[in-house]
């Protein structure tokens, strides 16, 4: 595992693999700011599609410049998160996480304050927003290891974050939807860059993230953090993953259809999202002795095949429920795949690293949703993708078995 200076003053080596479950994570000092103000600042991104959409539709636009301007945001998120972990890992987190959020929330009051009539300033201004979004999914998994006192704590609270961040994409379309039909489009866009820099202000501002510092690089070049072949292949893996969560939102929209219940488009993704909270508690419940990626393989697999009973298409309400077990799977696989990335991650790069992550799964989901439409919604797209993760997440836990790392998070 990377760390930086200051470390814990426990040595993470030399705790026993016990049960550790979210309450104690919560309890330790900075944990409760650091993972609320990383939520509070993160549901932006669970905003911003949708206030997009909506702002276009309200003011006259079409269907097709509101996907294409929240496309161009999801996109610009994709790019501008290892970029801004790159910096982190350079000259600390707080000038990213201020800036980028600063910066984000003048590019939504851009596209509030002049409207979504004129194309050109409104996609540069949703570009803008999406790429200087404060990173601070990676910034947080590159704290925790600063403020947990061992390896079990550390399971715990990879488990919470992996389980708390489906709260974004839940709160985040509601709250789009709420404050539009209260307040119109304007305040809607102007709380979602409110929202990013309160959040990023909370993380900025608190001990362990303006005390952090970087380590020495191993290495440089271009590629920075991709230098590691086993990061890039778990990135791969990812894609496919997101894939599959990608596909699952033209596939609900399809049995919606098929069934005639209207309601199925969101609930499936919503019963995937309650599935992996359960999941993630579920998988900090007990102490796990197999290696990081032996847990990554094992979750994966079941990730896999509980896509297949969903190909049946037995029903609105058998649906919904089969719809839970693959977030009950994929909740662990990401909390999973968190320790790996933190032992595979070169030297000095490990938030540039989980920058990647984040970008791994926002491209894996535009081309999961982007495959769905030929494939008319069917089940087995998202079955599909998660199936070819299965062998690249076998050939990560490979090397790291090979490589022996000192240093475990079981």
């Amino acid at each position: 595992m990377t760390s930086t200076s200051p470390g814990p003053t426990t040595p993470i080596e030399a705790a026993p693999p016990v049960v550790v479950g979210w309450p104690s994570v919560l309890r330790l000092p900075h944990c409760t700011r650091l993972l609320g103000g990383t939520l509070l600042g993160r549901i932006p991104l669970g905003m911003a599609p949708v206030v997009l959409l909506l702002a276009v539709r309200e003011q006259g636009g079409s269907y097709t410049l509101g996907a294409a301007l929240a496309g161009a945001f999801g996109l610009a998120v994709a790019a501008g998160q290892p970029l801004l972990g790159r910096l982190a890992d350079r000259i600390g987190q707080t000038i990213p996480l201020v800036a980028g959020a600063l910066l984000s929330a003048i590019a939504f009051t851009v596209i509030a304050v002049t409207g979504t009539g004129n194309l050109p300033a409104v996609l540069t201004a949703a570009v803008v927003a999406g790429v200087s979004a404060p990173p601070l999914e990676a910034s947080l998994r590159a704290l925790w290891t600063h403020v947990v006192p061992s390896p079990s704590y550390l399971r715990a609270a990879y488990s919470l974050d992996s389980g708390s961040q489906e709260l974004v994409y839940v709160a985040g379309p509601l709250l789009a939807t709420a404050v539009t039909a209260v307040a119109g489009s304007t305040a809607a866009l102007l709380a979602t860059g409110l929202l990013g820099l309160m959040g990023a202000a909370a993380v900025a501002t608190s001990v362990p993230s303006r005390t952090w510092r970087p380590t020495a690089r191993s290495g440089s070049g271009v590629l920075g953090a991709l230098g590691s072949a086993g990061l890039r292949l778990l990135l791969l893996a990812l894609i496919a993953v997101g894939a599959s969560l990608g596909a699952l939102n033209v596939a609900a929209l399809a049995a919606a259809e098929r069934s005639g219940a209207t309601w199925l488009s969101g609930a499936l993704p919503a019963a995937l999202s309650i599935g992996a909270l359960i999941g993630s508690a579920l998988y900090a419940s007990r102490p796990w002795q197999a290696s990081p990626g032996t847990q990554l393989v094992t979750t994966g697999a079941g990730f896999t095949a509980s896509w297949l009973p969903l190909c049946l298409d037995m029903g609105p309400y058998t649906s919904l429920a089969l719809a839970v077990i693959p977030g009950m799977f994929f909740g662990p696989l990401l909390t999973s795949a968190y320790q790996c990335l933190d032992l595979l991650a070169r030297p000095g790069m490990v938030t540039e690293s989980f920058g990647w992550l984040v970008s791994a799964f926002g491209i894996g989901t535009a081309l999961g949703t982007a495959a769905a439409g030929p494939g008319n919604g069917s089940w087995a797209v998202p079955a599909l993708a998660a199936a070819v993760a299965l062998p690249l997440l076998q050939v990560v836990r490979r090397q790291l078995d090979q490589s022996r790392p000192s240093r475990t998070t079981s």
